[in-house]
């Protein structure tokens, strides 16, 4: 029997059945957190958005996550807390929390490249955060950071790009939001599959 298997024994939790309807719920209340979290926290440029309005948005984001997770996963409550604090060290950083920041630059090429690299970086912490939660309950658990550095370097230098197109046709800040919406979307269509793929019940 696998560890996986045991430590689902242990804690009196048995595996379920996913598939592309959790995906898409996956996916579905990620966004939806996102654009809540829009009410407390102003998308704005580097540095303006900081720790306080990272562990707000990472909060709201995490929570309608956790509605997706809460009957799959064990203990998922410290999902929740696991989305604030990361995101409360990423906004206390020099990068900001990168999921509400849009980059000062025009130039589409520096958007990728940056929105790759910072993405690549921000996947890497938040994805380290949430293995302590998923840890023992997810197959191979390391790929789990690597899905979230890969989620997050394409989502980001996309989402950038894409915000950064629709800036320069139209001139308003709103298309940075479309933008970030972006990449929320495919760091969360990413994430899904990984999720998908790694569950033990599948």
């Amino acid at each position: 029997m696998s560890l996986t298997k045991l430590y689902y024994n242990f804690s009196q939790t048995t595996p379920q059945q996913i598939g592309w309807g959790f995906w898409l719920q996956w996916v579905f209340f990620t966004i939806i957190g996102f654009f809540l979290s829009l009410i407390f926290v102003e998308v704005g440029v580097r540095p303006y958005v900081g720790a306080f309005s990272g562990a707000i948005g990472g909060g709201i984001i995490g929570l309608t996550q956790w509605l997706v997770l809460r009957n799959l996963i064990y203990r998922s409550k410290w999902w929740i807390v696991v989305s604030i604090l990361t995101w409360l060290l990423i906004g206390a950083g020099s990068l900001g929390a990168l999921g509400w920041i849009a980059p000062r630059t025009e130039q589409i090429w520096l958007r990728l490249f940056y929105g790759f690299i910072n993405g690549a970086i921000v996947g890497g912490i938040l994805g380290l955060g949430q293995w302590f939660v998923l840890r023992k309950q997810i197959y191979w658990e390391e790929w789990w950071m690597i899905a979230n550095i890969i989620a997050w370097a394409i989502g980001l230098s996309l989402g950038w790009a894409v915000g950064g197109l629709i800036y320069q046709e139209s001139g308003f800040f709103i298309s940075e939001v479309i933008g970030l919406s972006v990449t929320w979307f495919l760091v969360a269509a990413i994430t899904g599959i990984a999720l998908i793929r790694l569950y033990p019940g599948r």
